[in-house]
């Protein structure tokens, strides 16, 4: 591909130039002029007209969109206004060619996250107020723009994170569903049966309102340890409230294991010492 900005390209032009026929270029502005009100009064309302009918489109990502589509629309019309005025096509796609490029190199890192808000805002992998995790940092989305995405995070931080880093990353979302299982592990002593210690834990949960009864919570033996068995508890709760909810059951786990009679064990050694009788 030639140059089109070398000195023998550029006398080409403005010979072109001089040998345009007026009334083409009236044409070609009258064309120019028409086609890009059409655009703003007539193209771009119904598609504003047809993203309000969508109801999964949300107002970040219609933005994006929209102005996509008007830059598109508003290229071809300059384009058909330069082929009715006589201009070969071909010099415009090498002009646009090599601009282009530059510009491709001089903003790849914001067309990188431009491209990732489109991803982000288009499949919905997570909505504001979701609660997600990624890279090991977790928050909650309070906005989602065209070039990073905001996180609050639990400790007052507030993260404002690359759309590019977001879309090349594990992000798991804890707030997609409507509910989250609590996952423990509670140590019991030997000397307590497994049904004791699983009378104890339900009734444990049933002291704890958030939790819910459908799925059932599940108690079950997990191992047998040198001191203790441990037991894994799996209940179900609102997503919303779910760390109030972990927290409440085990506090109600220690009341009820007190109540109940079943004792919990930590890690300890017992010595036992016996006397020799003196020779």
């Amino acid at each position: 591909m030639s140059n089109p900005f070398d000195a023998e390209t550029v006398e080409s032009y403005v010979a072109l130039a001089k040998g345009l026929d007026h009334t083409q270029l009236i044409y070609a502005a009258a064309v120019l002029v028409i086609g890009l009100v059409l655009v703003r009064l007539v193209l771009l309302r119904l598609f504003d007209r047809f993203m309000r009918r969508n109801s999964k489109a949300r107002l970040p990502s219609t933005s994006i969109i929209r102005t996509a589509v008007r830059f598109l629309l508003d290229f071809t019309v300059v384009m058909i206004a330069a082929n009715v005025a006589g201009i070969p096509l071909t010099s415009f796609v090498a002009i646009f060619s090599i601009i282009g490029i530059a510009l491709s190199l001089a903003v790849q890192g914001v067309l990188s996250n431009l491209a990732g808000g489109i991803i982000i805002m288009t499949t919905n992998p997570f909505e504001i107020g979701h609660f997600i995790e990624y890279n090991g940092m977790s928050g909650t989305v309070t906005d989602i723009s065209p070039m990073h995405t905001r996180v609050d995070a639990p400790d007052g931080r507030v993260i404002f994170v690359p759309n590019s880093v977001l879309t090349n990353s594990q992000v798991i979302n804890y707030s997609m569903k409507p509910a989250r299982r609590i996952e423990l592990t509670v140590s019991a002593s030997y000397g307590n049966s497994p049904d004791e210690v699983r009378g104890a834990v339900l009734e444990a949960i049933r002291r704890v309102p958030a939790i819910a009864q459908d799925p059932a919570p599940i108690v079950h033996v997990e191992s047998y340890g040198d001191s203790a068995i441990t037991y894994s508890v799996y209940a179900w709760c609102p997503s919303p409230v779910f760390w109030a909810t972990k927290y409440d059951l085990n506090e109600a786990l220690y009341a009820a294991f007190a109540d109940k009679g079943v004792a919990m064990t930590y890690p300890h050694l017992n010595v036992h010492m016996v006397e020799s009788a003196a020779n």
